[in-house]
């Protein structure tokens, strides 16, 4: 639509009368002041037809079938003039069909009035001339910006200096959205405007226009001259001062605006609690009643002994008697919404007679706001002049009249100083361009702009402040303080920015507001811990929800206000039942009375939730946490009022659950591990000191029968036989040692799996001679007999089976061996089984499941008198499972036992087969002959010395002793260069142990102290002391006790290669 064409729109104001009708019957429901005005014998439940002649002629009724609203225009109505009729549908209190009839003068009968129209969009601060006088085209020209135009007509539109507040006010964009919002169909305000040498009266009216298109909110704004009108309509004198204050007291600022009749009493209620009746004499009611039963009741009881005095019927008429020309008073006036009290001005204006009128126009204006501010701005005149001179250091003042400003700088003496005068807008874009940081420069043309000043100074009524932060550039950081101050003077708007630097502060405050926003995580995180919160008032038994995250509690909980009513209910759905009684009892009214204290602030419960599924283990319980917290005290001291806060501490309630079956468990290990060390204990002490008998008996047997050698080498024969069991019994105990505390390792080297085999048969052929019991080895179904691998640990798993075999096969049984070759997964390899069968006397079923437990025997005396700790299958299983198999057990009591072992072995190439080194475990040649040979045994023990002095010694080597590493490492550096062949290194040794001296002789600067072998002798055999070893720069490494073949091969393969 064209702009043009909305004056056809607003060629009238309505002044509409609404009523409502029953839909069924047309019968009338309601009506508003407009309608009683131009039919006072209307009635509700009265049928719309008879509110008068021709008022169903063209209603829009007839025709409105199933539409929702239908408009026609009638004439010659009751309302006397040509108007539109608008019917549309509703529910009248939601429930009875109805119809709403609007009527308003028709949009052609008041066009040519307007002498100005503007289409306004208030949201968006835009405006669009529809109509305007040519001579008022200057104002707001070159722009739509509505604020601006709005702000010129303010300043160079002429108003009347008394009017200016309360056209300022009116005309505030907020306020119009505000009003029209809260459901107003139209705003007005009347005001002065210099017309010549004089003032006219004009009438600003603004009507919405809704867009179906936008959600903006736009409207019409359009001016009129009425100061014709409102002369005739008042009979006043034009020229009395007092008839331009009535007229002024007309306006939409007034809160209530009473014509009162001195001579009869009659009152007239144009205006009353801010609601505008249409007409001067549409409503007449006598002032003395609407004095007693209306206006005392909202006046504070200070003043209505003043106001009956001043504005009863006899008051007024003894004033104007008078010939006073106003009367007025300022009093406090109680709002029938908030019932709050705020200032009113209650002003009573008296007219000069005209015929046989003798009236005044009392109004009662709100002033509660101009009121407070005046005494607000009486204050800050007190302390302008301590704030400029303890804040500010330069004050700017902007006279919006020609746009020029002036800055003063202020020293720490107050003293004005280095004044300066330019143009506000050169001012304004220099210092945005040159000294604010751009990251504020937003903020500070939002506050700072001339374009802002002048729109803040248009919607400024009295009195209002803005403040602008921003950075200044250069190298330091450095905040300043613009505080822009609007206070109106008289018809004049003053606008004085005090700047200051801040920076101080604002450090200050950046380190105040760290510490509140570290203080306020720490209380969200605390209030995060609590998904209920209560207060409860125990002297009343009251309580209420402060925070209730749980929907089913919040529901159950909901009604109630009883403290123990609530707990109870609360129990009973939320609480286990096996905690409920202590639920109620710890937090009962009287518990806590008698628990809680200053001393003792809180009383806490942990207890199980109800769950809503059924629960098999403890664990599974979800727990909550309820806190009684001391809130306030009677004079006793006793708690008076509490809050109750729940916690959910499932987690920390299953941990803690956890925790102490861990800890049970642990009790319950370290039971298990006493008893088993008690019986390790128990079964060592049998196993060392049986061969220890055995060997100190037999040499004490021995050295009584020197002369019987025959005896004498029986005795020697037995007592070996038990060392070697004593060192059995030693190893296995090492061994176990190592597994458990995982340093049990696996070396790797070449051999040949069928050797091994036949080792182990001549190994345990005399034990089964022995039981004559019957060895039946298969035949191998072996494809790859050259392996690498942990010869000496795969033999002894296969002799811990074994020997278990023939120890638990009874006389004349069989024991069977077979080996076969399987593919295996991992390149280069293959999988081994080995299985053993025997007859033997079985394994009872509930024991299999032990039997590779350590120290564990079967509960029988056929398995009590054989010798062993219960060690051999526990390390056979190791074994097993470190070379990548497993070892199964079967077996039937009294039948005989199968042992199936599965190992993965690395394949040899043919290079590592031919290069392959001899066994050390290999059997030393008959003959061996060291003569010549010069061997250093570093060794601390003399025992040891002569033992091992004894034994080189046999195979005619020179062996020389240093009884420590240092003097052997000085032994060995003061012989020369070739000296020795060979040195046997202890380990453990005082002074310097055999690492140290290893490397330090491996450090001289000779020639073989780099290749003399070195070879370890020590009781320590693991493999971590194997390898510290080799790391240290030793060849070798042998242990104690010495295995003579062993070493014997050792030496003859070392001193070969010299």
């Amino acid at each position: 639509m064209n702009i043009k064409e909305y004056e056809k729109i607003l060629r009238s104001i309505p002044s509409t009368g609404i009523f409502i009708i029953r839909e069924d019957d047309h019968t009338i429901l309601h009506y508003n002041e407009r309608v009683r005005e131009v039919a006072p014998h209307i009635k509700k439940g009265m049928p719309c037809q008879k509110l008068g002649s021709h008022s169903c002629a063209n209603c829009p009724l007839l025709a409105i079938g199933d539409k929702q609203e239908n408009q026609t225009i009638n004439y010659n109505n009751i309302f006397g003039e040509m108007v539109d009729i608008i019917a549309v549908r509703t529910l009248w209190e939601d429930k009875i069909p109805a119809f709403i009839i609007m009527v308003a003068p028709h949009t052609q009968s008041i066009s040519n009035t307007y002498h100005k129209i503007l289409r306004v969009n208030l949201s968006e601060d835009r405006y669009e001339v529809v109509k305007i006088n040519p001579e008022e085209r200057a104002i707001g020209y070159g722009t739509d910006i509505f604020s601006s135009w709005l702000g010129q007509f303010i300043y160079n539109g002429g108003i009347h200096p008394d009017d200016m507040n309360n056209f300022i006010s009116f005309t505030r964009p907020e306020h119009m959205t505000s009003a029209l919002k809260s459901g107003k169909k139209s705003l007005s305000c009347c005001y002065r405007r210099r017309f010549g040498d004089d003032y006219r009266w004009n009438l600003m009216e603004v009507v919405p226009d809704p867009d179906p298109a936008s959600e903006d909110l736009f409207v019409f704004l359009y001016v009129k001259d009425v100061h014709d009108i409102l002369q005739e309509s008042l009979e006043l004198d034009d020229a009395s001062l007092r008839v331009q204050e009535v007229i002024r007291t007309l306006g939409e600022q007034n809160f209530g605006i009473y014509g009162i009749d001195l001579d009869t009493g009659e009152a007239n209620l144009v205006r009353e609690n801010g609601h505008t009746h249409t007409g001067w004499k549409s409503w007449t009611v006598q002032w003395n009643e609407i004095m007693s039963s209306r206006l005392l009741k909202q006046i504070h009881p200070s003043d209505r002994d003043k106001f009956c005095h001043s504005f009863s019927l006899d008051g007024l008429r003894q004033t104007k008697d008078s010939s006073v020309e106003k009367a007025d008073m300022l009093c406090q006036w109680r709002g029938e919404e908030d019932h709050e009290y705020r200032y009113m001005a209650v002003i009573a204006y008296f007219g000069q007679n005209h015929g046989t009128k003798n009236y005044t126009i009392l109004a009662l204006q709100n002033v509660d706001k101009r009121v407070r501010q005046e005494h607000t701005l009486t204050l800050r005149d007190m302390q302008l002049a301590a704030i400029l001179k303890s804040r500010y250091s330069v004050m700017t003042t902007v006279y919006l009249e020609n746009g020029q400003c002036e800055r003063v700088w202020i020293n720490e003496d107050s003293k004005m100083q280095n004044s300066f005068s330019g143009n506000y807008h050169q001012y304004f874009h220099n210092l945005l361009e040159t000294t604010v940081n751009p990251e504020d420069a937003y903020i500070f043309q939002k506050v700072m702009s001339p374009e802002h000043l002048y729109q803040k100074a248009a919607d400024t009524r009295d009195y209002s402040e803005e403040i602008c932060q921003y950075r200044i550039l250069g190298t330091s950081l450095r905040w300043m303080e613009q505080h822009v101050i609007y206070a109106r003077q008289g018809n004049r708007m003053s606008v004085n920015i005090l700047g200051r630097d801040i920076t101080r502060e604002k450090l200050e405050e950046e380190i105040r507001l760290k510490g509140e926003q570290e203080q306020a995580d720490i209380i969200r995180s605390l209030s995060g811990m609590f998904f209920a919160t209560y207060y409860a008032d125990l002297e009343q038994d009251f309580f209420r929800s402060v925070t209730q995250q749980l929907p089913e509690v919040k529901k159950a909980l909901d009604n109630e206000v009883d403290y123990e009513t609530g707990l109870r209910i609360y129990a009973e759905a939320f609480v286990h039942p096996d905690d409920r009684e202590e639920y109620l009892k710890v937090l009962s009214t009287k518990n806590l009375k008698k628990k809680l204290s200053r001393k003792n602030p809180y009383v806490t419960l942990a207890y199980r939730k109800l769950p809503e599924q059924p629960v098999t283990k403890p664990e599974e319980y979800g727990w909550i946490r309820s806190t009684a917290v001391l809130s306030q005290t009677d004079a006793d001291g006793k708690a008076r009022s509490i809050v109750y806060a729940a916690q959910d501490v499932t987690e920390s309630k299953r941990k803690e659950m956890r925790e102490q079956q861990a800890l049970q468990a642990a009790c319950e290990a370290a039971d298990q591990a006493n008893a088993s060390k008690r019986n390790f204990l128990s079964c060592m002490s049998h196993n060392v000191r049986t061969p220890m008998n055995g060997i100190i008996g037999m040499l004490k047997i021995a050295s009584d029968h020197v002369e019987d050698h025959v005896r004498v080498q029986d005795c020697l024969s037995k007592a070996s036989l038990s060392s070697q069991q004593l060192l059995s019994t030693l190893n296995e105990i090492l061994d176990i040692s190592q597994i458990e505390s995982g340093n049990f390792k696996l070396e790797a080297e070449a051999f040949c799996l069928s050797d091994l085999m036949q080792e182990i048969s001549e190994a345990v052929l005399p034990d089964i001679r022995a039981k004559n019991l019957t060895l039946k080895i298969n035949p191998m179904q072996v494809v790859h007999e050259e392996i690498l691998g942990d010869r000496m640990r795969l033999q002894q798993m296969i002799m811990n089976i074994l020997w278990n075999s023939v120890n638990y096969t009874l006389v004349g049984g069989t024991l069977e061996i077979s080996v076969a070759e399987h593919e295996s997964s991992e390149h280069g390899c293959s999988s081994y089984n080995f299985v053993f069968r025997d007859n033997g006397i079985g394994i009872e079923e509930e024991f299999i499941q032990h039997i590779f437990e350590p120290f564990s025997r079967a509960d029988d005396p056929n398995v009590s008198r054989i010798d062993g700790v219960g060690l051999g299958m526990t390390i056979a299983q190791n074994i097993a499972r470190m070379m990548g198999g497993t070892i199964s057990v079967k077996s039937r009591f009294g039948e005989g036992t199968q042992i199936t072992v599965t190992v993965i072995l690395r394949l040899q190439t043919s290079a590592e087969v031919s290069d392959r080194l001899p066994s050390e475990t290999s059997d030393a040649p008959a003959g061996v002959s060291f003569y010549g040979r010069r061997i250093l045994l570093v060794e601390d023990n003399e025992l040891n010395q002569e033992i091992a002095m004894e034994l080189i010694g046999e195979l005619d080597a020179m062996v020389e002793c240093a009884a420590d590493g240092r003097k052997g490492l000085q032994r060995f550096a003061e012989m020369p260069a070739g000296y020795y062949d060979m040195i046997l290194m202890d380990i453990q040794m005082p002074v310097m142990n055999g690492f140290d001296a290893t490397r330090a002789i491996r450090k001289l600067p000779r020639a073989d102290a780099a290749t003399i072998p070195i070879i370890a002798l020590s009781a320590n055999a693991s493999v971590e002391d194997m390898t510290a070893s080799h790391e240290s720069g030793m060849n070798g490494h042998i242990a104690k006790p010495l295995n003579i073949p062993q070493l014997i091969e050792r030496m003859g393969y070392w001193l070969k290669e010299r």
